[in-house]
């Protein structure tokens, strides 16, 4: 079912490297010099990853008022107990958007260490697609 959805390759937003909502965005070119496409898990990924870091409303010009998070509203807030448990409904909020998602199995989130990245979620998310039999894993850091 993945495989029927293509989309173009984003290089900042890949499995590996995660960034900021607010970073570049660039496309690869394969060396026929076309575009480069994903599908199957790697694009749901990729869809899911985009949709968390875009804040939503931003879209709405574009005739998506829907789309995106409202983790956005989480910057500046200490990562604490509270903020987590917030940021776990703005997420599943959010993935509840997502056709290709049969149900987001879980939301998990690393305890801080102390002095380091305390203002990064760095979260992981169990998804079930549709028409998949194996569930996949998505781990990504969420600026706070």
């Amino acid at each position: 079912m993945l495989e029927q959805f293509k989309d173009l390759r984003l290089t900042r937003r890949a499995f590996d490297l995660q960034t900021s909502d607010r970073e570049y965005v660039s496309l690869l070119a394969n060396q026929s010099g076309d575009l480069t496409t994903i599908t199957g898990r790697e694009n749901l990924a990729q869809a899911i990853i985009n949709r968390l870091l875009t804040r939503r409303g931003e879209l709405t010009t574009l005739g998506h008022p829907e789309y995106g998070s409202r983790l956005y509203e989480l910057v500046g807030e200490l990562n604490n107990l509270r903020i987590r448990a917030l940021a776990e409904l703005y997420i599943r909020d959010c993935l509840g958007q997502e056709s290709r998602i049969e149900k987001v199995r879980y939301v998990t989130f690393h305890p801080p260490e102390r002095g380091i990245d305390r203002n990064v979620l760095k979260t992981t998310i169990g998804i079930k697609a549709i028409g998949e039999v194996q569930e996949f894993s998505i781990i990504i850091p969420i600026n706070i």
